[in-house]
């Protein structure tokens, strides 16, 4: 079994950075950065890959002595090593009006800022991109290791507006990622239409992608029996009062469980496993599920 390196935080790390929390890629990264990740080709540091003749690997600085003497045959054996290598790690969020909710936006900032404490921590570079109806050059973040992400990625999607009617930006925005593959948490309640997000999906084919479902429980069913509630609109914030009865509770929850389906459907047939937050943020739910993916 190969080890994995654990990301550490800083000691000089501010005290309200959130937790930095490990992860794992399902792929080999490329690149000179040395880092965290077991990466393809050949290195001189890493994880010890195993022994080969000279003749194959003509690298004398490799040379293992020991093994060499102890060859009958009086070959000369060279380590070879599994390079470890740095990448990015990315948000690409809707910050539409309906993810102006209560708690949703807190949420948001919060996983994002816990994914930058923990893509710095490990030595990787973190990068926010953000849309609504269009791209958010005042969210957006180029990666960056720098210490404070965490902070000013929090800072910057619980202060800016969320106010866009939309969605329809983010495959703009998805054009501002890095070039080279990385790990994108794509974050949203994914209040498009299923043909806009799978145009989506397929613009992010290069990235390793991870869905975030932002779910609130209330607009799922979570409701009285009976009784006046009042109803807003998630995009354009109309209210209207509705009179709240077990038979429209009961359709309300069946047509939330079909999107969620229709959502997780759309996501497998890539490939894909969705992450979903529902309610509030918690980092150990999002630990487990990034040491299982």
């Amino acid at each position: 079994m190969t080890a994995r390196a654990e990301p550490e935080l800083p000691p000089d790390l501010p005290p309200d950075a959130p937790a930095a929390l490990p992860y794992r890629l399902r792929w080999r990264p490329r690149g000179e950065r040395p880092g965290a990740h077991p990466a393809r080709g050949e290195g001189g540091d890493g994880t010890f890959r195993g022994l080969l003749p000279l003749i194959a690997r003509p690298d004398p600085r490799r040379i293992d002595l020991r093994a060499s003497l102890r060859d009958p045959f009086e070959a000369i054996h060279v380590r070879t090593f599994a390079p470890r290598r740095a990448m990015t790690v990315a948000v690409l969020a809707d910050v539409s009006a309906s993810m102006a909710f209560d708690g949703v936006r807190e949420a948001t900032a919060e996983l994002a800022a816990t994914l930058a404490a923990s893509a710095v921590a490990g030595g990787d570079a973190f990068a926010l991109v953000a849309a609504d109806a269009e791209a958010r050059d005042d969210i957006d973040l180029p990666a960056s290791r720098r210490r404070g992400m965490a902070q000013e990625v929090r800072a910057r999607l619980l202060s800016a507006p969320f106010t866009g009617r939309s969605a329809g930006g983010l495959g703009d925005a998805a054009a501002r990622l890095p070039q080279r593959r990385c790990l994108v948490f794509l974050v949203s309640d994914f209040l498009l239409p299923a043909d806009d997000l799978a145009g989506l999906l397929d613009t992010l084919w290069r990235h390793d992608v991870v869905p975030v479902v932002l779910r609130d429980s209330r607009a799922e069913g979570d409701l009285p029996a009976f009784g006046l509630i009042e109803a807003r609109d998630a995009e354009t914030g109309g209210r209207r009062l509705v009179f709240m009865r077990p038979s429209l509770r009961e359709r309300w929850r069946v047509e939330a469980r079909n999107r969620i389906t229709a959502l997780e459907d759309l996501f497998a047939g890539r490939g894909l496993g969705a992450f979903h937050l529902s309610d509030r943020f918690d980092a150990d739910v999002l630990a487990d599920f990034l040491a299982h993916r």
